[in-house]
């Protein structure tokens, strides 16, 4: 039962990468700042280590932070 929920789930995801590439009109890069790279990569370690609370949640509440900061700054720069 595991495996067609499994097939379902790829199923699905790979439906919606495909719809939203069709769907995207306009190309959009990342922003390409220290800021938002490090928030990015906290991501990533924070469901990494997700299995202990204390770090990974420490993670995502930093990259939070971060990337509330780096709204700020570049709010500021426009």
């Amino acid at each position: 039962m595991l495996e067609v929920w499994l097939i379902i789930a790829v199923t699905i995801a790979a439906l919606v990468v495909i719809f939203g590439a069709l769907f995207i009109r306009k190309k959009q890069a990342l922003p390409k700042s220290p800021i938002f790279t490090l928030a990015i990569v906290l991501v990533v370690l924070g469901i990494t280590f997700g299995d202990d609370p204390l770090i990974g949640y420490s993670f995502l509440g930093t990259s939070m932070a971060l990337s509330v900061i780096y709204a700020i700054k570049s709010s500021r720069k426009k």
